[in-house]
C-alpha cells in the first residue's frame, strides 16, 4: 500500500523520516568538514556522504552555511549540557567542581575529531562561524549565570559574567592555539594549569 503524503511509511512517521535525513545530513557534513575542511563542504559532498538527494537538502538548510550553524550550536549545546550535568551531580568543594567543569567542556570539544577540527580550526577562519562560536560561547556564559544565581553565590552578577567570559572565551582560545599546534603543552597539562587558575581566581574572590 502507497504511502499518503505526510502520513506514515513503513510505520514511519513523515515527519520521522525528515527529522532521520537532517540527522544524516549534519552527521554527514560534519564528516565532509572534517576529513576536507570547508571548502570541501559542498552540497553535492554533504549529499553524497549522506546518501541523499539535493531535494532533501534543500528540504532542511537553505545552504551549507546554514548547516555549518547549526553544526555549531548542536556542539556546543551538548558539551554545555554536558558540563552542567556533571557539575550538577558532582562534589560541594568549588576546586573540584572546576575541574569537572573544565574536563568535561574539553572533552565535549575535543574528543571527537570532527568536531574539534570544525569548532577550533575551520570556524576560526570563517567570520560568520566565528560570529557564531561567540554567539555559543555567550550561551555558555549565560547557562553558568543561571546556575549561580540558583546557587545564591555571594560574589556580584557583574562579576560573575567577567569570570566566566574569560574563563570559557579563553579556554577556546587556548584550545585553538593547541589544534594549530603553537603550543608544546599537551591537552592534559593545559586542563590542569587551567583548573589552576579557575581555583586561583575562585580563591582570590574569596579573600576580598
Amino acid at each position: 500500500m502507497p504511502a499518503v503524503k505526510g502520513g506514515s511509511y513503513g510505520g514511519v512517521s513523515a515527519a520521522d523520516r525528515q527529522k532521520e535525513r537532517r540527522r544524516r545530513l549534519l552527521d554527514a557534513g560534519l564528516d565532509v568538514i572534517g576529513e576536507g575542511g570547508l571548502s570541501s563542504a559542498t552540497v553535492r559532498a554533504v549529499c553524497r556522504e549522506a546518501g541523499l538527494s539535493s531535494r532533501f537538502f534543500y528540504e532542511n538548510f537553505s545552504s551549507v552555511d546554514e548547516l555549518a550553524a547549526e553544526l555549531i550550536d548542536q556542539i556546543f549545546q551538548r558539551a554545555i549540557e554536558a558540563v552542567l550535568a556533571a557539575v550538577a551531580g558532582g562534589p560541594a568543594d568549588a576546586s573540584a567542581r572546576n575541574r569537572i567543569a573544565i574536563e568535561t567542556f574539553v572533552r565535549e570539544l575535543t574528543d571527537d575529531p570532527r568536531a574539534a577540527r570544525f569548532i577550533l580550526i575551520e570556524a576560526s577562519g570563517n567570520e560568520a562561524l566565528s560570529r557564531r562560536r561567540r554567539a555559543m560561547v555567550r550561551s555558555a556564559v549565560e547557562a553558568g549565570l543561571d546556575q549561580k544565581r540558583s546557587s545564591q553565590s555571594q560574589t556580584s552578577e557583574a562579576y560573575r559574567e567577567v569570570v566566566l567570559t574569560v574563563l570559557i572565551g579563553g579556554l577556546i582560545e587556548l584550545l585553538v592555539t593547541w589544534m594549530h599546534g603553537l603550543t608544546d603543552t599537551d591537552l592534559p597539562r593545559i586542563i590542569d594549569e587551567y583548573v589552576q587558575l579557575a581555583n586561583d581566581i575562585s580563591r582570590h574572590r574569596s579573600r576580598t
